[in-house]
């Protein structure tokens, strides 16, 4: 991996740490307020998350696909400032009339997307509502924050986010000091005062991170005025990404609402035929929690270094040098697969003291409701984390059709095993059976993800190498599994800790030691399985992580490419390959 990409990874991926132990705290105090069961809980969880699919579906769509692209392309006009300020200006008009529209539909989303009982509709309306300028706010820092990042401005981007959370957090602080644990109020104890402290403060915290990014804006020399037009900025070329883009969000919100309506059916449901209190189901609420738990390896690796990669590719693509787009490719998906497979091992083995490390203010049946789907979705974190970088790659291509194309196999293949696992499981195992879905969606498709994004490199990806890479990780993520799960007895009964089925006994202290004594067992076979097998990565990865932490690059010399030779020949070569796209 080129020195730029890992420093710009580093700075990426230190934001991003910062931001996750914000939001860690922010999470905490959240179920601290609402539990992570109940319909307040859920009501909460979907009406925060409604607005968030619908920014992820227009960053990971259009934006990513039509607007990042032409921002590469834009900053080497001569007349940048102007056509930057055209694509700003653009991105402004469309977000607000997205967010204006989604905003009148928001009684429509919910009943779209929920279906729970009625205090639970009433509620998510709310939150939802209070939520729906995220939409803008996200998207005008997607935009703002890639322009930073295609001047290598990393900085304030990686580090905005922090912000957000603080005053999320002065709000759910608030809530909790002055109502306590709302987790079984009745629906007339949420007025707009309280819902302001929760939805609304999380709201002004997004605003307050996009905005923050016009600082460092100015200071690269770019001053952003309103201007209007769309002549001469080269979207005109991008309108087959937009229409493929546009088809992605349509199939991606199948499986999204799908997804939610059955996870916050789930309680009434199992209430209704079983006689089963909701309270002691999991919820919406609970897979929103350990899905946020999976996405921190998720963002603090995969959703950095794709962010740090991807206009270095496009800048590749752009130049017509194939050999340096595959060769940082191939360098990223590698050393990706290697670090997820560890997550995902640990996941696997150790997720209640991971939830109740990371979630101190739930109980332990809680935590034990939670671990279902964060230990189905472990199994499938090496795939979506390269899909990410696979995604992106495909967009700067200007291709839409393959992430289309993937995106109908992927939601297909959810769509199918939620409604067959619905129909033949108790609601009581039907968000365990999202977190399935989810990575089934990834892994069964993967390989004709990988023979279409072959046939882009003219039928070379050093797909070997991938392959190898992959399979060694594999085969040690394998390994640990078996070994930790063999010891993870052994090493609650050490601690004091006393876990059954359904309930148990562990503190926040047994939950940290229990995490890390796991964590090193796995770790120490994960990696003597990948020196056994002789990784690549491994030592790729080491060179790295001594080259960029503090000054280390001058005493051990300049990072090399996993096979000791300095990674510049392949894309010096590339001239071999300019008229062949």
């Amino acid at each position: 991996m080129s020195s730029s990409v890992g420093r710009n990874s580093l700075i990426m991926a230190s934001g991003t740490a910062a931001s996750r132990v914000t939001g860690q705290v922010r999470t905490i105090l959240l179920a601290w307020a609402l539990g992570t069961t109940g319909y307040a809980a859920n009501a909460y969880q979907a009406g925060s998350m409604i607005p968030q699919v619908i920014y992820t579906l227009v960053s990971g769509g259009i934006f990513n696909a039509v607007l990042v692209p032409q921002i590469v392309r834009t900053l080497k006009a001569k007349d940048a400032e102007t056509k930057l300020n055209k694509l700003i200006t653009l991105a402004i008009t469309m977000l607000l009339g997205v967010t204006l529209l989604m905003a009148i539909a928001t009684p429509l989303l919910t009943r779209l997307y929920v279906n729970g009982s009625p205090e639970t509709m009433a509620l998510a309306t709310s939150f939802t509502l209070w939520c729906m300028p995220q939409i803008f706010f996200y998207g005008l820092y997607t935009v703002v924050g890639q322009i930073l990042a295609a001047k290598d401005h990393f900085v304030t981007y990686a580090w905005s986010s922090v912000g957000a959370n603080v005053i999320s957090c002065i709000g759910f602080g608030t809530f909790i000091a002055l109502f306590g644990r709302a987790t079984e109020r009745p629906l007339e104890f949420w007025t707009p005062t309280k819902i302001a402290l929760t939805a609304g403060a999380w709201t002004l915290g997004v605003a307050f991170q996009a905005l923050v990014l016009f600082i460092p804006l100015t200071k690269i020399g770019l001053r952003y005025r309103p201007k209007f037009g769309i002549h001469g900025i080269g979207l005109r070329s991008m309108g087959p990404v937009a229409i493929w883009s546009v088809g992605i969000v349509i199939v991606d919100q199948i499986g999204n609402i799908l997804i939610t309506r059955v996870a916050t059916s789930a309680p009434l449901t199992a209430q209704l035929k079983l006689h089963i209190n909701p309270l002691d189901v999991a919820g919406n609420a609970t897979y929103q929690n350990a899905y946020t738990i999976y996405m921190l390896p998720y963002s603090l690796i995969a959703v950095s270094v794709a962010t740090a990669i991807f206009p270095k590719i496009s800048r590749a693509i752009a130049e017509r040098n194939l050999a340096e787009a595959r060769n940082d490719l191939s360098q990223s998906l590698r050393v990706m697969g290697l670090i997820m497979c560890f997550f995902g091992a640990a996941f696997v083995v150790l997720p209640l003291p991971i939830i109740l490390s990371l979630l101190p203010s739930v109980t332990v049946r809680e935590a034990l409701l939670m671990c279902g789907p964060l230990v189905a979705l472990g199994f499938g974190i090496p795939f979506a984390s390269s899909y990410l970088i696979i995604q992106r790659t495909f967009y700067s291509f200007e291709d839409g059709r393959n992430p289309f194309l993937f995106t109908v196999m992927s939601i297909g293949t959810q769509v199918i095993v939620l409604l067959v696992g619905e129909a033949v499981l108790p609601p009581t195992d039907w968000v365990t059976l999202i977190g399935v879905s989810g990575t089934l969606s990834f892994m069964l498709p993967f390989p004709i993800l990988f023979v279409m994004l072959r046939k882009r490199f003219n039928g070379n990806v050093d797909g070997r190498r991938i392959f190898l890479s992959y399979a060694k990780s594999i085969i040690a993520e394998i390994s640990a599994i078996a070994v930790g799960l063999f010891c993870r007895d052994g090493v609650y009964r050490l601690v004091g800790a006393r876990i059954g089925r359904d309930d148990g006994a562990m503190n926040w202290g047994q939950a940290v030691l229990s995490a890390m004594i796991l964590a090193i067992i796995i770790a120490i076979v994960y990696l003597a399985c990948l020196w056994a097998l002789r990784s690549e990565e491994l030592a790729s990865m080491k060179t790295i992580i001594v080259s960029h932490i503090h000054g280390l690059a001058g005493r051990y010399g300049k990072p090399t490419s996993p096979n000791g030779k300095l990674g510049r020949s392949d894309a010096e070569n590339g001239e071999q390959e300019q008229n062949h796209k």
